[in-house]
């Protein structure tokens, strides 16, 4: 009879150490196999927030874009001086234009290198050939077209690394997995972050350096260790390199530490205080070294933007300062911000609330930070400022975010039977789902222009609320006829009728003179979605079908309304 090998005996030691050894692999393995797999939402998450956004990212004009970013950012290469000669913004979105640039002067620069040339005289200074090469290079590639796309997709790529950095901050405040997600999708499934991120401008980069401070305080928060409160106050140097406003991210990083420390420890708090400060503004001179290189530019152009923003009109955007304007702030804030369905933004900002008011309960020196900044910001903004522009108020996302949940893991905590929780979830999931799907539409939108068709799902809107009367406009009479539609049968004339249904570029008041920042400004929109119109009603992008009541019609100065 044939023996066969006793295996993990102690006979056979050898035996036994390599079935140990293949044991601790395998639990390894499967140990790696579970996180990944726990990550998989996330990934997914990151990655629906920048697929949609790369397919709308061929949204049109935006009004900052040329102007205040790629014409500076061209210079810098035109002049081989790294100074934007432009400080209304922070020059980090500068630099981050130049980043499709790159790979092709970095070629054309060792191209040159290595066929051994010398130096050229450019604007009377020496410059290595290489250096030569790499800006015609860059210059050729910022001047053909599409760079700008090109520029938009860098911007909604960085913007997308926020949602990760929720992720991070809820995981390291101990939320689990799934609370995490819920963090991370506050932020990453909310539309008005998705179409703001991209546009290459600031916004949407402050509110990834805002996540990713707050992801370095919670990481400080949780371990102790100086070196995250340190890498915060480089996150907000970031932050502010890339607007201004992310100034404000140093008080919420100095109050952190301070907070840690014993409170009679004076000189240690002093000094902490202070290296905060200097890591923080040694990083934003890294960002926008002009601040002190040509400190008459940059003094009158900060100027200039913070005069405008108090003082000057700016389009259906002007507010009084004081209580209209943080009205009006606090209405993007619940009704918008979250979704684009008012009765799933309310709740969510509710849930919100609820997380605040727990989290000072339950945790008051990191709520002191998460939940006063907020009021702080919109404090000092409204009582200053006369322009609410919405995008100004992204930057708050990321601290309401991690409150919401918050509030939803309580909620979810409170609820005494497992069929109650699952069927929590599954709501909580639904919402989700629907908020995704818009994400998807949103992009898709964008790439789809159909006036004709946005005419259609008008009409359409019309003959489905058969008991309210509409006034449509010519041009809309016009597309129905050529389209042989027939007009459903409560469109009526003026002075009849409720509701005013018109495109809003070509029949409406003017880009300057249209109403905004209404939660309730129109009834329904068809076309494209690039943008809020309720918040840009001023919008010089493509023409959409709007619904508003005559009342609202008339106060904004629309034609037809009238």
């Amino acid at each position: 009879m044939m023996d066969f090998p006793t295996i993990a005996s102690a006979e056979n030691p050898a035996v036994s150490a390599t079935n140990s050894r293949l044991s601790w692999e395998r639990g390894r393995s499967r140990r790696w196999a579970i996180r990944l797999a726990a990550m998989l939402p996330i990934f997914a998450l990151v990655a629906l927030f920048i697929t949609t956004g790369l397919r709308g990212v061929n949204f049109g004009y935006h009004w900052d874009e040329q102007d205040y970013h790629l014409t500076p950012a061209r210079r810098m290469v035109e002049s081989g001086v790294l100074l934007p000669k432009n400080y209304t913004y922070p020059s980090f979105d500068k630099w981050l234009l130049l980043v499709p640039a790159l790979p092709s002067g970095v070629q054309a620069a060792f191209d040159t290198a290595g066929q051994g040339k010398g130096v050229v005289q450019i604007n009377g200074v020496e410059q290595s050939n290489a250096v030569k090469a790499a800006q015609v290079a860059m210059l050729a590639l910022m001047d053909a077209g599409g760079y700008l796309l090109r520029g938009r997709c860098v911007f909604i790529v960085v913007s997308g690394l926020a949602v990760l950095w929720m992720y991070g901050a809820a995981l390291a405040l101990r939320h689990r997995p799934w609370e995490a997600l819920v963090a991370a999708s506050g932020l990453g499934l909310s539309w008005e972050f998705a179409y703001h991120s991209r546009w290459a401008v600031t916004d949407c980069i402050l509110v990834q350096f805002t996540a990713l401070t707050l992801f370095m305080l919670a990481l400080y928060h949780r371990t102790g260790r100086a070196r995250w409160i340190y890498a915060a106050g480089m996150a907000a140097g970031f932050a502010t390199g890339t607007k201004y406003t992310g100034v404000l991210l140093l008080v919420a990083v100095v109050a952190s530490s301070a907070l840690s420390l014993p409170t009679k420890a004076y000189w240690t708090q002093i000094r902490r205080a202070v290296e905060l400060c200097a890591v923080a503004f040694a990083t934003y001179l890294v960002t926008t070294p002009g601040t002190l290189l040509e400190p008459i530019q940059f003094l009158t152009d900060t100027k200039f933007i913070a005069n405008y923003y108090a003082h000057n009109p700016h389009a259906g955007h002007t507010v009084e300062p004081g209580f209209q304007h943080a009205w009006v702030a606090l209405g993007y804030l619940v009704f918008v911000a979250f979704s684009p369905y008012q009765w799933i933004a309310a709740p969510l900002f509710a849930v919100t609330i609820l997380g605040a008011v727990l989290w000072v309960k339950r945790d008051r020196r990191f709520a002191a930070i998460l939940v006063s900044f907020p009021c702080l910001f919109v404090i000092m903004f409204c009582a200053r400022y006369r322009l609410m522009i919405a995008r100004n108020y992204l930057f708050l996302l990321p601290f309401l975010s991690l409150m919401l949940a918050r509030g939803v893991a309580d909620i979810a905590l409170w609820l005494p039977r497992r069929e109650w929780r699952w069927l929590f979830g599954a709501g909580l999931f639904g919402i989700f789902c629907l908020q995704a799907t818009w994400l998807v539409r949103a992009g898709e939108s964008i790439r789809h222009i159909d006036p004709d068709l946005y005419v259609r799902q008008a009409l359409d809107y019309v003959r489905d609320h058969a008991g309210t009367q509409f006034r449509i406009s010519n041009k809309l009479r016009e597309s129905a006829l050529s389209q042989h539609r027939i007009l459903p049968t409560n469109v009526v004339s003026a002075p009849a009728g409720t509701e005013v249904v018109f495109f809003g570029i070509a029949e409406g008041p003017g880009s300057w003179y249209f109403q905004t920042n209404d939660p309730w400004l129109t009834k329904a929109v068809f076309g494209p979605r690039e943008v809020n119109f309720d918040w840009y009603a001023g919008w010089m992008g493509h023409d959409r079908v709007v619904v508003m009541t005559v009342d609202r019609a008339r106060a904004t100065g629309v034609a037809l309304a009238r």
